[in-house]
C-alpha cells in the first residue's frame, strides 16, 4: 500500500548522457547524486549532478501486490482521452490503425496525445496515466498523484503482471547544470472525495469560480456553418428560457484557423462586436471560441509566418493534428508570435467585447521540447499566458489540454473527448486515437475525473442535446445524458435551436438548468455503469451500458 506513514521501498534506474556515452545508474554516482526526501504523504527526489548532463529517462519503482479484484484509474494525457479504471485482463488502447497510417503520421495524429513519447502499452494488465492515479480495491484507494508536472509530465504506469507502480518524468530536451527537482509525489490511502480532497490541499489549488456555465454554443448542430443569422435566430431563441446566463459562438466565423481577426464577412458581415453586444443586450456573458495555438496550413498566417510556427528537426513547420486538412502549432517563445496571440485576445475580450473563451486545441503548444525546456515545461507556460492574456475578469474555458499545467489556471476545463451525435462508435471510430470524438469515452470521463470537478475547477463534460432532428440518441437517451451532464457538469450547455422544442422537451431543458439533483454514487460493472441521485430529495438511479446507450434503469430508485 502506499501513502501510510511508513518508509517505503522503492529503486530508481536513470539513463543519462554526461558527454557522448549513454550511462545508467539505479542510485548515487560519480556524475549524479539523488536526495531523496519522504515526509507525511510526500516523497520528493533532487537530482544533484556533478557536471553538465543530460537525463534522457527517470524512473521511480514502488512495489504493490495487485489483486484480481484491483482497479488502476488511467487518467488520460489531455482533455480528451480516454480516462477510465482498468482491470487486470484488459488492455490499454493505442493510437490506432488510422494514426499509425502514413496519412495519419503525416497529419500528426501521433501529436494529439502522448504517442511519440510514452511506449502504447501491448500486453494486458499494463497501464499508463498522467498525473495522477490510484488503485482501487473496493471502496478503498491508494492515490498517487504529482505535485507539478512544469519539471517534466509525470506518467504513472501499472504493471499488474509484475506487482509493480513505476513512476516515470518525460525529460527530453533537459539538460542538467544545477540542482533539479525531478520527483514530488502526493500519496494518501482512503475514500475517493478523501484523497481527492487531500491532494488539491497538497497542491494548493482552488478553482477560481463556483457558478456553472448554463447555455449554448453553436458547435453540435452546425459545426463551423454559422453565420449572423443563424447566430441571432438561436439567440433570440434560448435567451428567455430561465437560467440561461451565457451563450457561446464556436468555430467558423473566421476565415481561417489562425486568422483570427479575419472575420468572413460573408457569414458575418456586421463583424464580432455586434455579436457580443447582440447577447449582453439579452443579458448574457458572450463567448467565443478560439484554437490560440492552432494554425491550419492554408491560413495566411502559415503563408506569411512560417518562421512563428513549432518547426520539425529539418527546419520545417510541423503538422500537430488533421483537423482543418492538417495544423500546425504556434511557437510560444516566438517574440513576434507571442505578440500576436496577445492582439487576438486584446481584441476579442476588449475591442470586440467578448466575456468568455472558449481555448481549444491547447496540448498543440507542448507537443516537442522547445528551447531545453521539457513539455511539461512548455505546457505551463502556455497555459500561464493564456491567463494572463486572458485576465482575471474573464472566464477561461479549456479544451483539448493536459491537466496538470490547468489547474488553478483555466475557470472551465473540458474533461473528455467531444459527445458524438450517436452513442455506439462507429466502426471508423474503432479505428481512431484515443482522443477522438466519442459518447461513451466522453461519459467515462466525468465519472473517473469527477474528483477534479470543484478542485481543480469546473468540468465540461460537454453538450446535452434534445432536439429530434439531425442526431441519432433516442429521445430516453436524451433525457437520461441530460441528467448526467447536469450530475457531473460545471458547464451546462446545448446547441439545440429551443425554438423548435415540444413542451415535453422544454420541461427537460428548464429540469437540466435548474440543476435540483444531486449526485451521491457511482459504480461499474463491466459495461454497466449505475449512478444514484436524489432529485427533490428522492432517490434516484441511472444504469446503463456505456459503450452501446441501452438503459436498465433510469428515475425514481424502488429499492
Amino acid at each position: 500500500m502506499i501513502g501510510e506513514n511508513r518508509p517505503m521501498t522503492f529503486s530508481y534506474h536513470i539513463d543519462y548522457k554526461p558527454g557522448s556515452t549513454v550511462k545508467t545508474a539505479t542510485g548515487s554516482n560519480e556524475d549524479l547524486l539523488l536526495q531523496v526526501r519522504e515526509s507525511d504523504h510526500r516523497l520528493q527526489v533532487t537530482l544533484h549532478p556533478t557536471a553538465p548532463i543530460q537525463v534522457r529517462s527517470f524512473i521511480l519503482e514502488l512495489p504493490f501486490l495487485f489483486t484480481p479484484a484491483s482497479r488502476f484509474m488511467a487518467n488520460g494525457f489531455q482533455s480528451w482521452t480516454d480516462s477510465r479504471e482498468f482491470g487486470p485482463t484488459e488492455r490499454m488502447p493505442g493510437l490506432g490503425t488510422v494514426g499509425k497510417s502514413p496519412i495519419g503520421r503525416r497529419l500528426g495524429m501521433q501529436y494529439t496525445g502522448d504517442y511519440t513519447f510514452v511506449p502504447e502499452e501491448k500486453q494486458a494488465g499494463v497501464f499508463h496515466s498522467h498525473g495522477f492515479a490510484y488503485v482501487r480495491t473496493g471502496d478503498m484507494l491508494d492515490f498517487i498523484g504529482s505535485m507539478t508536472d512544469r519539471t517534466g509530465f509525470t506518467v504513472i504506469t501499472a504493471d499488474m503482471n509484475r506487482n509493480v507502480l513505476a513512476v516515470s518524468k518525460d525529460l527530453e530536451g533537459l539538460m542538467l547544470t544545477e540542482d533539479y527537482p525531478v520527483l514530488d509525489l502526493y500519496m494518501q490511502q482512503g475514500h475517493y472525495d478523501a484523497v481527492f480532497d487531500g491532494y488539491f490541499a497538497a497542491l494548493g489549488v482552488h478553482p477560481r469560480q463556483t457558478e456553472k456555465l448554463r447555455g449554448y454554443t453553436s458547435w453540435y448542430n452546425y459545426y463551423s456553418n454559422i453565420n449572423h443569422n443563424i447566430i441571432m435566430h438561436d439567440l433570440r431563441a434560448i435567451a428567455p428560457c430561465a437560467g440561461v446566463n451565457t451563450f457561446q459562438v464556436d468555430d467558423g466565423y473566421q476565415t481561417a484557423v489562425g486568422d483570427w481577426l479575419s472575420v468572413d464577412s460573408k457569414k458575418f458581415p456586421f463583424g464580432m462586436r455586434r455579436v457580443a453586444d447582440a447577447v449582453h443586450q439579452r443579458g448574457l456573458k458572450a463567448g467565443l471560441w478560439l484554437a490560440p495555438f492552432a494554425v491550419q496550413k492554408n491560413a495566411y498566417l502559415a503563408k506569411k509566418h512560417p518562421g512563428w510556427l513549432v518547426a520539425d528537426k529539418k527546419g520545417s513547420p510541423l503538422m500537430v493534428g488533421a483537423n482543418w486538412g492538417g495544423f500546425y502549432a504556434l511557437d510560444i517563445y516566438h517574440k513576434e508570435a507571442r505578440a500576436y496571440i496577445k492582439q487576438v485576445f486584446q481584441t476579442v475580450l476588449h475591442t470586440w467585447g467578448f466575456d468568455m473563451v472558449k481555448l481549444d486545441f491547447l496540448y498543440a503548444a507542448s507537443v516537442k521540447p522547445l528551447y531545453g525546456k521539457t513539455r511539461g515545461q512548455v505546457a505551463y507556460d502556455a497555459m500561464e499566458l493564456l491567463r494572463e492574456c486572458v485576465g482575471e475578469d474573464k472566464l477561461l474555458l479549456a479544451c483539448g489540454a493536459p491537466m496538470l499545467p490547468s489547474f488553478g489556471v483555466a475557470d472551465y476545463m473540458r474533461i473528455g473527448a467531444d459527445m458524438a451525435l450517436s452513442w455506439p462508435h462507429s466502426a471508423r471510430r474503432r479505428q481512431m486515437h484515443r482522443e477522438d470524438v466519442s459518447t461513451p469515452n466522453a461519459v467515462l470521463n466525468s465519472v473517473y475525473r469527477r474528483g477534479l470537478n470543484g478542485r481543480a475547477f469546473l468540468n465540461d463534460p460537454d453538450v446535452f442535446l434534445l432536439r429530434r432532428n439531425n442526431i441519432s440518441f433516442t429521445p430516453e437517451q436524451q433525457a437520461l445524458l441530460a441528467k448526467f451532464i447536469q450530475l457531473f457538469g460545471g458547464v451546462l450547455f446545448t446547441s439545440d435551436d429551443v425554438s423548435t422544442y415540444k413542451p415535453e422537451q422544454a420541461s427537460l431543458f428548464a429540469d437540466t438548468l435548474a440543476d435540483t439533483a444531486t449526485l451521491t454514487d457511482v459504480s461499474q460493472e463491466g459495461d454497466v455503469l449505475t449512478v444514484r441521485y436524489t432529485q427533490s430529495d428522492r432517490p434516484c438511479i441511472m444504469q446503463f451500458n456505456v459503450y452501446t446507450g441501452q438503459i436498465f434503469a433510469f428515475g425514481a430508485d424502488e429499492k
